[in-house]
């Protein structure tokens, strides 16, 4: 099978992008949205004496910072979050909630998506329909290897997927990599109290990881890092080891194998033979 791959100007304009920082675009979006609706109102009020419910205001910058957000290249999973942030904020005022509740739901959501606004990579986490896909891809790879295989998840999350994989598989190595404050540490503690000694995890940034020790890497992130990870797991892996995307694929290249899990989203997972 010929595959193709990434091209220089590829890696440069995913390096550029990068470096467009997603938060400030989706700041700029609703700024923009407010804007246009505070304007739109003032317009319709001067011209045919009509003030619009607060609630519809709300409904329309949402509906307007979503769009922008789209058309500024946010991810879609940034939709959600920009068309609900103005019905959040005027909901918490119109509570009143203590103003301690809002530096600690800040820092709860910081310790949460810490590389969320850099990377572009949300947390998404692995539902078990997919850990047991991903058993049996591990059980195949298993036959094939005369050693011990070494498997790592990328942004790992919670660490459940690696839990069920590391005792189905107690003579393999499983090690998680997670950048993200609070996700690491309850995965890491799920880790000690589990009793799985052949289980690692670790805290730190996936870019600076050496792939080269392990024989299976599996992802769930996003569309955003793809390229990158690939040449690196390219550049780094042996010949015939396994990147396993959980949905995303890598523009360009072929996957050797698709893999659909029977879920509700039917699952995809895109298997890249290195």
């Amino acid at each position: 099978m010929t595959k193709a791959t990434p091209s220089p100007d590829d890696a440069r304009t995913l390096s550029s992008s990068k470096r467009s920082y997603p938060l400030i675009r989706a700041v700029v979006a609703q700024i923009a949205a407010a804007v246009i609706v505070i304007g739109g109102q003032q317009i319709v009020g001067s011209g045919a004496d009509l003030v619009l419910p607060l609630p519809l205001l709300l409904a329309f910058q949402g509906v307007i910072a979503a769009g922008l957000g789209h058309l500024l290249g946010l991810a879609r999973w940034w939709l959600p979050i920009n068309l609900l942030l103005p019905a959040a904020a005027a909901l918490a005022l119109l509570l009143n909630l203590p103003a301690w509740i809002y530096p600690l739901l800040f820092l709860a959501l910081a310790l949460v998506f810490w590389n969320s606004a850099d990377d572009r990579v949300p947390l998404y986490l692995t539902n078990r329909e997919t850990w047991q896909a991903l058993e049996a891809l591990i059980g195949a790879e298993a036959q094939r290897s005369e050693e011990p295989l070494k498997v790592s998840d990328i942004g790992c999350g919670l660490g459940g997927a690696l839990l069920y994989l590391a005792r189905r598989y107690p003579q393999a190595k499983f090690v998680g990599i997670e950048s993200a404050p609070l996700p690491y540490a309850l995965a890491r503690l799920r880790a000690l109290v589990s009793g799985t000694p052949n289980l690692e995890i670790r805290y730190g940034d996936l870019w600076k990881q050496d792939l080269s020790v392990f024989d299976l890497v599996y992802c769930f992130l996003s569309p955003e890092p793809m390229p990158r990870l690939f040449e690196k797991a390219r550049r780094e892996m042996g010949s015939g080891t396994l990147l396993i995307s959980n949905s995303f694929e890598v523009p360009g290249v072929t996957a050797d194998e698709v893999v659909t899990v029977q879920d509700s989203r039917e699952t995809e997972l895109l298997v890249y033979r290195l």
